[in-house]
């Protein structure tokens, strides 16, 4: 069965909707992580994924304490979901940071089909 590609989301707020159809349990089983996005630039925001017993969910907002935190500019993470930036070159070039687990940041792309 072929799924459909779907439009490349054109917002920070459409990329954070869509994550959990993107989630693929699978790839993640044994996964309990809480992952805090906090975003600077044209789309300010805080968003909470949480990832564990094999569901993903997304809300706005902060964790308490998250696994890991990451810190961005809107349009570098969007370009990143967009695949137009490749994650780890943008982080080694200082267009985000991150504090945390960084095992978590690097599992990441493979739970949401990226890799």
């Amino acid at each position: 069965m072929v799924q459909e590609a779907q439009p490349l989301p054109e917002s920070i707020k459409e990329a954070m909707e869509r994550t959990p159809q993107a989630f693929q349990p699978e790839r993640a089983q044994g996964v309990n992580a809480t992952i805090q996005y906090n975003f600077t630039g044209a789309e300010p925001g805080s968003w909470v994924v949480k990832v564990a017993d094999g569901k993903c969910e997304v809300n706005e907002g902060t964790a308490d304490s998250p696994t890991v935190t990451i810190n961005s500019p809107s349009d570098v993470w969007l370009k990143i979901l967009r695949r137009e930036l490749d994650g780890a070159t943008a982080f080694m070039s200082g267009q985000f940071t991150f504090t945390g687990d960084m095992g978590v940041l690097m599992q990441m792309p493979t739970w949401f089909g990226q890799q």
